[in-house]
């Protein structure tokens, strides 16, 4: 059983072991997420290479050693090769540093979900590693539930937070305000309108909620 988070790696520095495609998707989903991507490889793609380039993340041309673990938060093992994924879940360990290591759930800390990301609204689908396409086929029927407009109506709740929070100390009627908001089918009306529109509509629903 895994328990569900999310982190801020924003700065964070994530070691990716691996160059090949699946280390490319790793890679490219950590620097979205702001890390500090530290990559090492003997070989690359040609993306990678020109992440590299661009320094964009720092690589070590070469097979993993022990000391790529200095300073780092978390480690995603994204070779196949076997006995370095073993060397590199070990070492990782012992040292008390999470590890994820792709298409074996015995040598992982966490495990990385299939997501949709709709602005600020994420959504993490998981099979805690039982079947990665299943969490992918759900995320794609997911996509046609959650649109765009989740997007905006988190904005737009997001934009009035902090009155809400300033006009009404008590905890409970902040979130009796909320929760006013979001049954007035927020989502549903919100693609009917422009986000001044929708700004006005929920400012007045706090208006009469005093």
């Amino acid at each position: 059983m895994f328990y569900p988070l999310f982190l801020d790696l924003i700065d964070r520095p994530v070691l990716v072991v691996g160059g090949g495609v699946v280390a490319e998707r790793k890679v490219n989903s950590l620097l979205e997420a702001g890390a500090d991507v530290r990559l090492v490889s003997p070989d690359l793609t040609d993306h990678l290479q020109e992440l590299s380039t661009r320094k964009a993340i720092r690589v070590h041309h070469r097979k993993f050693q022990e000391s790529d673990l200095d300073g780092v938060m978390l480690v995603v093992s994204a070779t196949d090769d076997r006995p370095t994924q073993e060397q590199v879940a070990e070492a990782a360990r012992g040292r008390g540093i999470l590890v994820n290591t792709v298409d074996r759930p015995a040598l992982c800390d966490f495990i990385v979900p299939a997501v949709l990301r709709r602005g600020d609204v994420v959504l993490a689908i998981s099979t805690s590693g039982r079947s990665p396409s299943l969490a992918a086929a759900l995320r794609a029927k997911l996509e046609k539930v959650v649109t765009p407009d989740v997007a905006r109506a988190a904005r737009v709740l997001g934009e009035v937070r902090s009155e809400v929070h300033e006009q009404f100390p008590d905890p409970d009627k902040r979130k009796e305000v909320f929760e006013r908001i979001v049954e007035t089918g927020i989502l549903d009306w919100i693609s009917q309108c422009d986000d001044a529109t929708a700004l006005r509509r929920v400012r007045d629903i706090i208006e009469r909620s005093k």
